[in-house]
Formats: C-alpha cells, structure tokens, sequence
C-alpha cells in the first residue's frame, strides 16, 4: 500500500508510515517534489508492485473527478501491466489540519481495499465539515 503526495502532508505522512511499519504493516509514501514535468515513468516504476494507492490532493480538478496529482498519477499508471487500485482523496480544505491519525485512516482504508478488492467511492473528501455538524 501507497500514499502519493505533494507538499508539507508528507512529514505526516512518513510519520505515519514510521508508526505502521513498526506493526509490521507493508506501507509506504511518496512524495512528488516536482509537478511539472511530471515524473510519470519513475512514478509508475516505483508503484508497479503495489496493491493499492491512494492519491492526496489539496485541491479539486477541473474535471470534479479527482484532483489534478490523482489525474496525473492515474495516467501514469495506464499502461502497467497490472494496476494497483487507486483512489483519490482530496483534504486540507479551508486550511484543515492531517494528523497522522487521519493518514493511518488512509492506510486502513487501503488495506481494506487491497484484501477485498472493492474500492468503494474512488473520489472522497476528508475532513471537510458536513451539513449535519453545521446545523
């Protein structure tokens, strides 16, 4: 399992994986120190073997199918021979908090997806108020 980011989120990221390794729980991060050229082919090398990926973005796509590092990611993963289950979370939102608590919620979310094989929403939100805590 994999979480692929861009920016700060990595050093609680990497805190997290330091966590889940230490239980003996195969996890693992990259960060993407460059968007633009886009480091596709290292990036689909490095997560060839990997069961499930689960992509960070801060921001929306245009597309509203995903954030723009997702969109990217998953493009540079087309043409593996097998694909490891993507998905894509978008948080940090109005200038929201990660904890590494929420990173490892990632990570059990992905175990789950690598077990069982269902994906469930490919496209989520985290940590973003809902309706129902407004009110």
């Amino acid at each position: 399992m994999a979480v692929v980011l861009i920016g700060s989120t990595a050093g609680t990221a990497k805190a997290a994986v330091d966590r889940l390794r230490d239980r003996g729980v195969k996890a693992g991060l990259i960060k993407i120190r460059v968007f633009r050229p886009f480091p596709g082919e290292e990036l689909a090398q490095a997560l060839s073997g990997t069961k499930a990926v689960a992509v960070m973005d801060k921001s929306e796509g245009f597309s509203a199918n995903g954030g723009p590092l997702f969109a990217e990611t998953r493009s540079a993963l087309y043409d593996l021979q097998q694909r490891p289950h993507m998905i894509n979370i978008v948080y940090g939102l109005g200038g929201r908090d990660v904890k590494v608590e929420d990173i490892e919620n990632v990570f059990a979310r992905l175990a789950h997806i690598a077990e069982s094989g269902d994906i469930g929403a490919v496209y989520t939100h985290m940590g973003q108020r809902s309706r129902e805590e407004t009110a």
